[in-house]
């Protein structure tokens, strides 16, 4: 990382245990979206949405035995942020960090509004008619989002034992809800008696509908204990042991909801005809489990709605407490790594928390406030996100295992030549399942955010100048936005998605060649399986099934992108080198943080 002394500087406290780990996960993986999710999963795929939950948890446990390995092997703050560094270098962990930044602190403003949201219900003036919040919601929200600013500034010792009780809180509401719905108002024949039986839109939605549900927003929370890593006893037994056993339960528990939820209809209650799974979720969206139990008649699920909208209130809550700190932590990570300046990651002497990146956390969660399309959109957005720098997982494991085979492995996942590939694949196909409009402002983010790290410490390691720096920055920027408004404004030939895309792909792959010839850098060049990565998911997503213009049809789509992710994969495993970083790792050993 750094080469300066670092023994006088404070260091994060070790405090939490695996228990405190394996809470974080939960606490993470169990926010808004349970609440949500279970009406939009009928949506898109009827009763067969049993089946994505089931999926996307099975795709998450592959993708867990990666992170499970390199949290053991790298039990830092921060973590997400910096294990392709050891791979790969500067530039395609840079990338992948930043998107993972976006999606982290989107999420925090996320849950805020969610919060406020359902209060609405009982508190009026929090939600205009657009559905947007109110000045005042805005400020309430920014008041939650404060108050957890604060208590991951104060420490994460008073963070933990909160963490303890809004985490047995977040299991309890829901298997009580799951206990309550099956026992006393289960109707079966929603499975399978209905208009379309059980898969009404057919099997493509069982996949196409885990991005816009939340869905995959709902399990993404896995991450937290991985990022609270640094500051745990014995992070390397119990990150990945906390981990696991985290996404296990909550994956049962989701299942479940699911089966309860739409179970739990009762369609003339409700007046709504049955198998309209539009019209339900046109009527329900705002609040499923709470209209649900309020239509069934029965006195004790009627009473047992108002916990929901106390629990619609404390899930987020917990959430949104865990993302503060995961999205500073994050901010640590990038600065230890030295991709932003070294006094972001700053230690406070007394609490021993990295309090400048929890500060620019607040002021960036604050600034996503502003009026959003809906909670829906804003979560797929997010999803994206955060499961591109999943990408990750797969590749950087492979790679740790061609370059330091004999680096202590305290977890090794189980058969790793298929199940890294794998994990690799199941983000991949996450984020085709996104679809374009979605891939496509991914790709623009990570484009927009590929200057700021040459203004960090890195610039100099590169043998760049400032001044080129800047103008090579203003360019691709003031190009971006070309390129970028002439798509969304349709001027000329750049309406036309060749076009745009060509001139989109040239700019990635032009500003990667010329860094490169300026620096030569190896670390410029390990990025070109992400710069590939990002040009050929979104052609395939525009004219894959799920596309604007549909060519390909499904499944053969599906086909083609797998195909296309491993050929992707080994790219990015056979530009992998032996990082300066990763032969301090070898020969030193982890240094302390």
């Amino acid at each position: 990382m750094r080469d300066s002394d670092e023994s006088s500087r404070p260091k994060l406290r070790k405090f939490l245990t695996l228990t405190d780990i394996f809470m974080l996960s939960i606490t993470g993986m169990i926010g808004s979206a349970w609440l949500f999710s279970v009406v939009a999963g009928d949506y898109y795929a009827g009763p067969a949405s049993i089946l994505t939950w089931i999926i996307a948890g099975v795709f998450f446990i592959f993708m867990v035995f990666g992170f499970a390995e390199l949290g053991g092997i790298f039990p830092f703050s921060g973590s997400l942020a910096r294990y392709n560094h050891y791979t790969h270098g500067i530039f395609s962990n840079y990338l992948l960090a930043w998107a993972y930044f976006l999606g982290a602190v989107t999420t925090v403003s996320v849950e805020a509004i969610a919060i406020v949201t359902y209060a609405s219900s009982y508190i009026s003036g929090l939600v205009g008619a657009n559905g947007l919040l109110t000045p005042l919601g805005v400020l309430i929200a920014a008041g939650l989002i404060l108050l957890f600013t604060i208590i991951q500034l104060v420490g994460i010792n008073v963070f933990g034992w909160f963490n303890r009780f809004i985490t047995a809180w977040k299991i309890l509401i829901p298997l009580i809800t799951i206990i309550l719905l099956i026992s006393l108002y289960f109707h079966p024949s929603n499975f399978v008696s209905l208009t379309g039986g059980f898969a009404p839109y057919g099997t493509a939605a069982i996949f196409a509908g885990m991005i816009p549900s939340g869905i995959v927003f709902a399990y993404e929370g896995f991450r937290q204990g991985l990022e609270y890593a640094g500051e745990a006893k014995n992070p390397q037994r119990d990150v990945p042991l906390g981990t696991i056993l985290a996404i296990v339960v909550v994956i049962i528990m989701y299942v479940l909801l699911q089966v309860a939820f739409t179970g739990g209809i009762n369609w003339s209650a409700a007046g709504i005809t049955p198998g309209n799974w539009t019209g339900l979720y046109n009527a329900w969206e705002s609040h499923p489990f709470y209209s649900e139990l309020v239509a069934s008649g029965v006195p004790l699920l009627a009473i047992w709605a108002i916990i929901l909208l106390i629990d619609a209130a404390i899930s987020p809550a917990g959430t949104l407490a865990v993302y503060t700190g995961s999205s500073a932590r994050n901010i640590f990570g990038m600065s230890r790594v030295g991709y932003i300046p070294e006094f972001l990651s700053k230690v406070h002497k007394k609490f021993r928390t990295p309090w400048i990146a929890i500060l620019i956390t607040f002021v960036l969660a604050i600034a996503f406030l502003l009026p959003i399309p809906s909670w829906y959109y804003v979560v797929s957005l997010s999803s994206l996100l955060t499961v591109y720098n999943y990408l990750t997982v797969g590749i950087t494991n492979h790679a740790l295992k061609n370059l330091a085979p004999n680096l202590k492995r305290p977890y090794k996942a189980p058969v790793w030549f298929i199940t890294f590939p794998l994990g690799f694949v199941a983000a991949a196909m996450l984020v085709y399942w996104s679809g374009y409009s979605l891939i496509n402002t991914t790709v623009i983010a990570v484009v927009a955010g590929l200057p700021l790290v040459l203004f960090g410490p890195y610039r100099n390691k590169l043998n760049l100048p400032l001044k080129e720096v800047s103008i090579f920055s203003i360019l691709l920027w003031l190009f971006l936005a070309f390129i970028v408004a002439g798509n969304v404004y349709s001027w000329g030939p750049l309406a036309n998605f060749p076009v745009y895309w060509a001139l989109l792909s040239l700019l990635q792959i032009a500003s990667i060649a010329y860094l490169y010839l300026k620096s030569h850098h190896r670390s410029v060049k390990a990025t070109w399986w992400l710069i590939i990565f990002n040009i050929l998911s979104g052609v395939i997503s525009y004219y894959g099934s799920l596309g604007i213009s549909p060519i390909i049809p499904y499944p053969y789509d599906y086909v083609v992108f797998v195909v296309t992710s491993l050929v992707v994969y080994f790219i990015g495993v056979k530009t992998a080198y032996l990082t300066n970083d990763l032969k301090d790792v070898i020969e030193k050993g982890l240094p302390e943080e």
